[in-house]
């Protein structure tokens, strides 16, 4: 009996408790969201399986068996690769990682290429990225003035630049085209060409005695087994503002003959080359009026830069530049015929001839200017 009591309350207070909090309990939520504990939110993982790809090529051609490195995203991880017959690396990682991948050709041998990297962003398998070495340029900027005022010459130094459009770079060793006597040149640095767009100097000087307008081009060789020219620039002029003389001149000092067929006449004299901001060769030759009488012995002309024989008879030409040379020039049969000629910087031929006098007084056999 006492039981059932119990049980008969217990039923009749959870019926009240309910009673209660269905008219003033109800629960409406927590008073700010920081009442509820804190639950991440998962992030997703895309895992792309598949390949991707790297294409080189250099003048305009696939390059094949080059090491290509690949490196994802997180860079957890450097895969290699050569590439193929069509110039195509493939890399195949477990799964492709979303983002972006850096790509790098490291310099190798017998290669002629620079590290070289580029970045590509990657979503979907089978993408492809590009090295090539597209149309090498090379610039000269000209010092101001551009000019020189006497044969001293003087130093004139050009601004280079090497520009790579492409991102397969390609180093070149800076040669300068061949210049005239007296003029050099010299590049700095020789070898330009590991970033996209390198800079140099190239220094042009005349020194001693310089009469012409050098021009002269800068080309680029790369380090191939067999160098291949990748960009020249177009040609450099160095203005000469000024004008050039050349005179040469003759005197007598001595006359000797000697009676043999005909009479021969030796004379000995001064042969003097003036030049005025001229660095010209004056060739001279001799020429005997009659060549057949013993013409070895009778027909020759001596100087201290070379002798001839023969002389009319095809014995040839002496050179000579500035200053003065004690000369003896043989003739048969009266006083050899004296001719000397030059060739200016235009390439327009000067010349002059004399009978070498029987005084002693100087006579000009040519005076030229340009």
């Amino acid at each position: 009996m006492g039981k059932n009591i119990i049980i008969i309350l217990g039923v009749l207070l959870a019926a009240f408790s309910a009673f209660v909090c269905s008219t003033g309990c109800k629960k409406t939520g927590p008073a700010s969201p920081y009442d509820l504990a804190f639950s991440p939110t998962p992030t997703q993982i895309i895992h792309i399986t598949g390949s991707v790809n790297v294409a080189v090529q250099d003048k305009s051609q696939a390059v094949t068996g080059l090491m290509v490195l690949a490196i994802p995203p997180s860079g957890a991880a450097t895969y290699s690769a050569a590439t193929t017959t069509t110039g195509i690396a493939a890399f195949n990682p477990p799964y492709l990682e979303v983002g972006n991948w850096t790509f790098v050709i490291p310099a190798q041998t017998p290669y002629p290429y620079a590290p070289s990297t580029i970045t590509m962003p990657v979503s979907i398998a089978n993408e492809q990225a590009n090295f090539n070495s597209a149309g090498p340029t090379i610039q000269m900027t000209p010092p101001v003035p551009n000019a020189y005022s006497s044969s001293n010459g003087g130093v004139f130094v050009y601004g280079l630049s090497y520009s790579q459009p492409g991102n397969l770079l390609v180093p070149v060793k800076l040669q300068i085209s061949s210049l005239p006597p007296n003029w050099s040149g010299a590049p700095g640095p020789v070898t330009v060409g590991f970033t996209n767009n390198d800079t140099a100097n190239v220094t042009i000087t005349g020194v001693s005695c310089v009469d012409q307008s050098p021009s002269f081009s800068v080309t680029g060789y790369d380090f191939e087994p067999t160098p291949f020219p990748r960009g020249a620039s177009v040609p450099q002029t160095i203005t000469r503002n000024f004008s050039s003389n050349v005179t040469v001149t003759w005197k007598t000092t001595f006359i000797n003959h000697i009676s043999y067929c005909n009479l021969v006449y030796d004379l000995q004299g001064t042969l003097t080359v003036s030049e005025s901001n001229a660095c010209r060769t004056v060739y001279a030759s001799a020429q005997s009026p009659n060549c057949g009488c013993y013409t070895s012995n009778f027909d020759q002309f001596h100087s201290p830069n070379g002798n001839t024989t023969d002389s009319n008879c095809g014995g040839g030409s002496i050179g000579f530049g500035g200053g003065s040379y004690g000369c003896e020039i043989w003739a048969d049969g009266a006083p050899a015929n004296l001719s000397v000629n030059f060739t200016d910087t235009n390439g327009v031929n000067h010349s002059g001839s004399i009978q070498l006098p029987l005084n002693n007084n100087t006579t000009t056999v040519l005076s030229a200017g340009y």
